[in-house]
């Protein structure tokens, strides 16, 4: 971000924006598919590059960080304790592990096909982490 001041009616719209890009029930609305998460990725990252300023980060499905850049690592469930909840502050899920260790991940896009069974990756399968990139390709896990 420049030096460049902001008026007043700039500095409300900004901080609009992200209360709605922190809010929970945005977050929880926009995970219900896939497109909504990569719309929800895409306008967390655009945030962060416009402004260069921070967002809450969040966990989904005890699988996945959202981070405050507008992207998402996968969680290594090794260190989980328990079922997690589909969403949560990372402050809150740091509760319920014993250590954090995330990879950079690639979600699959809005009309993404398993290239194995030729059936769509669904949201679900997201959630349970039934899919993973062979080699520019999606496919199930469990196919």
């Amino acid at each position: 971000m420049s030096d460049r001041q902001f008026i007043s009616s700039e500095v409300k719209k900004i901080n609009k924006e992200r209360d709605n890009l922190d809010s929970l029930y945005y977050v929880r609305r926009s995970i219900r598919s896939i497109e909504g998460l990569n719309i929800l990725l895409r306008r967390r990252h655009e945030f962060y590059e416009k402004y260069h300023l921070m967002l809450d980060e969040f966990v989904l499905w005890g699988r996945y960080l959202l981070t405050f850049r507008g992207t998402v690592q996968e969680i290594d469930q090794k260190f989980l304790c328990g079922k997690p909840v589909d969403l949560t502050t990372l402050n809150d899920f740091l509760k319920m592990i014993s250590s954090l260790r995330t990879k950079e991940i690639k979600l699959p896009q809005k009309t993404c096909v398993c290239a194995k069974c030729h059936k769509l990756i669904t949201i679900e399968d997201v959630a349970e982490g039934n899919f993973e990139l062979r080699g520019t390709q999606f496919v199930h896990k469990i196919c």
